[in-house]
């Protein structure tokens, strides 16, 4: 019964989503995966060379002195923890506890526990996916350059697996935890953001500030290695595990077993009660007032905010950018002036380009937002209910690209016009760079909603798999990140040519044609997509 439980899990989450995509069209049929299994080997590909330049300049500051090898272990074994615990920590409460068909398998003769073991199955994997993009490549460049042996073989393959089974505690512990406070509160969405942006500030600030003592920590090793020794003996045995360190392994592995055992001791104990509770909170009582009438198109716009507010899921994942917008404006409107001006007196030549990359940096930031891409898929076997009432699929449409473009345009505002008024440009490159932000904006809130059309997924169990495993948010994001790259190393190549005005000038007519050229697809041809999904 597990085996064929863990089957169905992998298909549906990972087959489904990475390969196939769902049904698309009125006649049913599955698209050719084909291209997305390709497109997504190109992305584990680009992950695996990036971090593998990081671990082979790590390894030569620290795998050739003598005896501290451990400590290239201890370090990027702990940015893969980071790094898989920010991708997948706050998949467990949605993926163990809110599937949608928790019901019929908990209506069947089937162990919990083998229910459980099925779902942490698609948890595990997605920690493995972020932690190993790191861990996998830092193991072999720790045995190419320390040296191949059997039992630094063994260590390396045991430090990955540690790593994994790691983020998995962490995943399991921190879900075990937002479902029992969830049961006693009303909205638990807005709680599961904030832990999530408690942790992504957290990564941030360790993460600067180890850049920030990165000299200090390489010219004084021997005497931090030493602290850490003495200190924090766990650390030093998680890094003498890569090392190949048998008993290093063994106490790791013992010490990892049992919080393991304790977890699932609670897990398994708390399971029925938090899958089968409904919300708690105090009885609604009906007080009578007078209703309003609305327009239609605002009622499809409320359905879709509500759609959004409700789901932690769906707001970390596609709204991020709002809180990167945010801080970014934040941070330049702080510190802006002085690191600008820390650049240009450094690279004198910075000073010219600086508004095309201060543009290219704001519209990355608007890119990452990308509510719009999964809105289709998320309707999933509920698209029926859009499709009973007397609206057109025009409104339906229009109400998910108000929800993007709602969302995004103020934190977008102040972002691009705290980074224009700290710049020493012209008026009309100022102006222009606000232009471009914004018609970049809007072109991701209309590429996302025309992906969503074209490559729909509405065969879903989980809204995790449409929100962050759908080719729609992921070429949406990667696409924002490449425009950004476009922009700037473009410009730096050649287009200094025309000058910063009539640069991006061009960005700007070339957006607002690709902003009016998907805007006609989607007024024509969406429609007509929309009307056949089934």
């Amino acid at each position: 019964m597990l085996k064929v439980l863990i089957k169905k899990e992998l298909r549906q989450v990972w087959y489904q989503s990475f390969l196939r995509g769902g049904k698309a069209g009125r006649n049913g049929k599955k698209r050719s995966g084909k291209g997305t299994a390709i497109l997504w080997i190109v992305l584990a590909v680009y992950l695996l060379a990036i971090f593998s330049f990081v671990a082979w300049l790590a390894g030569e500051q620290f795998l050739g002195l003598p005896g501290l090898g451990w400590l290239y272990y201890m370090l990027l074994g702990g940015a893969a923890i980071l790094f898989g615990a920010l991708g997948s920590v706050f998949s467990t409460y949605t993926t163990l506890y809110l599937a949608k068909d928790n019901d019929l398998l908990l209506s069947m003769p089937v162990p919990v526990k083998h229910v459980i073991l099925s779902r942490l199955s698609t948890v595990y994997l997605m920690g493995l996916f972020y932690a190993g993009s790191i861990a996998l490549p830092a193991a072999v460049v720790g045995l190419i350059r320390a040296g191949f042996s059997l039992s630094r073989l063994v260590g390396s393959l045991v430090w990955v697996l540690l790593i994994t089974l790691i983020v998995l505690a962490l995943s399991c512990l921190l879900g075990w935890v937002v479902a029992r406070i969830s049961l006693k509160l009303k909205r638990k969405s807005f709680l599961i953001v904030l832990l999530s942006l408690f942790f992504f500030g957290l990564y941030y600030v360790v993460y600067f500030r180890m850049i920030n003592h990165m000299p200090e920590l390489i010219e004084s090793v021997l005497r931090y290695g030493e602290g850490v020794r003495s200190s924090f003996n766990p650390l030093w045995l998680f890094g003498r595990t890569g090392e190949g360190d048998w008993l290093a392994m063994l106490l790791c592995l013992a010490a990892l077993c049992l919080v393991l055992g304790l977890i699932w001791l609670l897990m398994q104990r708390s399971f029925l009660s938090v899958a089968t509770a409904s919300a708690d909170g105090k009885k609604a009582v009906y007080r009578e007032k007078a209703a309003r009438q609305g327009s239609v198109s605002a009622a499809l716009f409320r359905r879709e905010w509500q759609r959004f507010s409700s789901s932690a899921g769906y707001m970390l994942n596609t709204g991020i950018g709002i809180v990167f917008l945010l801080g970014l404006g934040v941070f330049l409107l702080i510190k802006g002036k002085e690191y600008l001006g820390i650049l240009c007196s450094s690279i004198p030549a910075l000073g010219e380009m600086l508004p095309v990359l201060i543009c290219a940096a704001c519209c990355m930031m608007a890119g990452t937002v990308d509510i719009s891409a999964p809105s289709v898929s998320l309707e999933g076997k509920t698209l029926w209910q859009l499709r009973s009432l007397p609206v057109t699929a025009w409104q339906v449409l229009q109400a998910k690209l108000l929800l993007h473009l709602s969302a995004a345009i103020l934190p977008t505002l102040f972002c691009v016009g705290v980074a224009a008024a700290i710049l020493q440009a012209t008026l009309a490159q100022k102006l222009l760079i606000l232009a471009v932000s914004l018609l970049f904006m809007v072109l991701t809130a209309l590429l996302g909603l025309v992906l969503g059309l074209k490559m729909p997924n509405l065969d879903w169990t989980n809204e995790l798999i449409p929100i962050k495993q759908s080719l729609p948010v992921v070429i949406t994001m990667l696409g924002g990140m490449g425009f950004a790259l476009l922009l700037g190393g473009l410009y730096v190549w050649f287009g200094r040519r025309l000058g910063v005005t009539g640069w991006l000038s061009a960005a700007a007519l070339v957006l607002i044609i690709a902003n009016a050229a998907l805007f006609l697809w989607l007024r024509s041809k969406g429609t007509k997509r929309f009307e056949e999904l089934s």
